[in-house]
């Protein structure tokens, strides 16, 4: 049996585009004499596509694509994601039932389905129960964390099983697929499924692989839209072994089809890596894609699945993180519904963040498509100009100095005349000038010239709100928003050093190991500013409060009445002396002020661009925040009047 794996790009939203992809590939693969041909999870409209799901009409144009795939399935087997709504009319004929059987918001059921077509018609199952639609496999395991939202869409198989009062197994069928007029019985199952471990049934895991070959499935087949995250292939492998373990001797080779590309929730863009691969009876992978965010047909026959082992290398982190941000960015494109990468323009002040941007930027749209833009005062320093300049000129792009003091002066002006109190305050005459950047010129220049513009903050800057509502918090898209400081700091080296093979991004911008700078990070807005940061502790800490298994001030007030606070944030105890978080009161009060402004700047995250996701919980729909006003716990108070006690910290050796 010769099977061929889509790994295609799944652009959301578009059906048009998706079934034009599906057909091409189907056509390719008949030519190949391919049996059966399987594509990713949602590959006709796409995976997010937020509350459009619950718009019938939404639900059953995708559906009406289905038909061209059908008659496209003459001679070959296909089986694809896609929505099918299970209306309550359909459902009733279908068991010979008249009660109502909705969905739990009173909605039409719908489905995040397996559709399992051959020579026009729906595959069998091995036995029939006649509970479900011909050809149809519903996901059984619905995820509900981080930006998934399955639940609030689609009816699970489990559903399904409990309406009916029926046992799950038994809806978990093989599909015959005839090979040469031999009758092959295959399992497929839908992403999540595969996540199985933390999932209960009866007391026991609900291991859908496990059940459809315990039902007679020779081959399991997984159709995925799984989001990147560093070190997530090695983290299926894992899962796999698991499912290899709970199953023993039964369990079958396993093959996993995943798009790529990038998605979006609206504050999010998620990126899909593919990470195709074939896993041996033993659980083991004997086959992967051959690249990260590539399309590839990938053809499997028989004889692989024997093949010994092959072992997986990947990318250091920051060039995967580098490669998710790309993709990131071309997703804009499709964003705004656009065949062609539209032109960007970066507000370039001369720091490393915007630098940054602007090479990432190029990478991604190419040089042609962006113009930096320099806005100085008389707080900008020459160097930080110079800096400017020499990434412009580095990465070949226009470069547009807009000196702004005098719009500044004359805001000032009007903002005293109007106001009842006629001095303008420090962070007023700071704010002016960066709502005159982002406002005045990059967001109406970028509409004159029918282009974009980027939000160039950090993810400490995004969490602790170090950034002007309608300044810089703004633009459509943030590159660089879920990269720490310390890891912005990284990649503008890979950057460098890999990718340019050149000093784009200059070196007076980099600091020592100890984050000691000859030219500190600055936002410039009044006399000799420094960021009010102690970075590599900060990023450690705001790596800590963001992980998907979040820490709070407990937790690193517990780390450092205990001596494990280095160890547990991954810091050195020289980073620790060097900003004097060794002196308690330091310690309590630095906390504090830091988780303080991350409660009180909710507000502003909620009105930002979409950030592109690159560590294992972002602000956006990832992190999801209700504003109010920031407390202390009573757990949190008797921890710090222990830390107050200390004479000094004290690492545990």
């Amino acid at each position: 049996m010769k099977i061929a794996l889509a790994q295609m790009e799944v652009i959301a939203g578009r059906p048009d585009i998706n079934i034009t992809k599906i057909l091409s590939c189907i056509e390719n693969a008949k030519e190949k004499k391919v049996d059966l041909i399987v594509f990713p999870e949602m590959c006709i409209g796409g995976y997010f596509i937020g509350d459009d799901w619950n718009k019938n009409h939404i639900v059953f144009d995708l559906m009406s694509y289905n038909h061209q795939i059908v008659d496209a399935s003459n001679g070959i087997a296909i089986a694809f994601g896609n929505v099918y709504g299970d209306s309550k009319e359909e459902i009733n004929n279908r068991i010979n039932n008249s009660s109502t059987h909705p969905n739990q918001d009173g909605r039409i059921r719908k489905y995040n389905a397996t559709y399992i077509i051959q020579n026009g018609k729906p595959a069998p199952r091995l036995q029939e129960h006649g509970l479900l639609p011909p050809g149809i496999q519903p996901k059984n395991l619905l995820p509900n964390y981080r930006f998934f939202d399955d639940k609030r869409y689609f009816f699970s198989l489990k559903d399904i099983a409990e309406d009916f009062n029926a046992n799950i197994k038994d809806l978990l069928q093989p599909y015959l697929i005839d090979i040469k007029g031999i009758k092959v019985p295959i399992g497929f199952e839908l992403c999540e499924d595969l996540w199985c471990e933390d999932y209960r049934y009866n007391g026991e895991v609900l291991n859908t692989t496990k059940m459809l070959t315990d039902n007679g499935a020779k081959l399991i087949i997984n159709l995925s839209a799984s989001p990147w995250t560093y070190g997530k292939n090695k983290a299926r492998d894992r899962r796999i072994q698991f499912i290899k373990k709970c199953g023993g001797s039964s369990f079958v080779p396993f093959l996993y089809v995943n798009c790529v590309g990038a998605q979006n929730n609206g504050k999010n863009v998620i990126t899909f890596d593919g990470g195709t691969t074939v896993y041996s009876p033993e659980g083991l992978p004997v086959l992967f894609s051959r690249a990260p965010y590539a399309e590839e047909l990938i053809i499997v026959d028989d004889k692989i699945y024997n093949n010994p082992p092959i072992e997986r290398i990947e990318k250091e982190k920051i060039a995967q993180k580098y490669d998710a941000i790309i993709t990131g960015i071309k997703h804009i494109k499709n964003i705004i519904g656009s065949s062609q990468h539209p032109k960007c323009i970066i507000g370039l002040s001369g720091g490393v963040d915007s630098s940054l941007v602007a090479a990432l930027v190029v990478q991604a749209v190419g040089r042609d498509k962006v113009t930096g833009i320099n806005m100085p005062t008389q707080y900008n320093t020459q160097k930080t100009k110079d800096v400017a300049n020499h990434v412009a000129r580095a990465l070949g792009i226009p470069f547009i100095t807009i000196p702004i003091t005098d719009q500044v002066e004359l805001n000032e002006k009007i903002i005293g005349k109007h106001s009842t109190n006629k001095k303008i305050s420090p962070l007023v005459a700071e704010n002016i000038q960066a709502k005159i950047r982002g406002t005045t010129i990059l967001s109406n220049l970028a509409s004159q010239e029918g282009a974009l513009f980027t939000n160039n903050g950090n993810k400490i800057e995004i969490a602790t709100g170090y950034a002007t509502l309608y300044g810089d918090v703004g633009g459509v898209i943030a590159p660089i928003g879920d990269l720490t400081k310390s890891e912005v700091f990284e990649m503008a080296r890979y950057l460098n050093n890999e990718i340019f093979q050149k000093e784009v991004i200059p070196e007076i911008l980099f600091p020592d190991k100890l984050f000691r700078f000859k030219l500190p990070p600055t936002a410039e807005l009044k006399e000799k500013q420094i960021d009010p940061f102690r970075w590599g502790y900060h990023d450690a800490l705001i790596e800590a409060y963001a992980d998907y298994n979040k820490k709070t001030m407990e937790d690193i007030a517990q780390w450092y009445l205990e001596g494990t606070l280095e160890q547990n944030l991954g810091i050195s105890t020289e980073l620790v002396q060097r900003w004097e978080i060794d002196n308690p009161s330091i310690f309590v009060e630095d906390l504090e002020d830091f988780s303080r402004r991350i409660q009180q700047n909710v507000f502003k995250r909620i009105q930002a661009p979409p950030i592109i996701v690159v560590s294992k919980s972002s602000y956006g729909y990832d992190i999801r925040e209700s504003q109010f006003p920031f407390m202390l716990t009573q757990k949190y108070k008797e921890l710090r009047k222990e830390i107050l006690s200390l004479v000094k910290y004290k690492r545990m050796v």
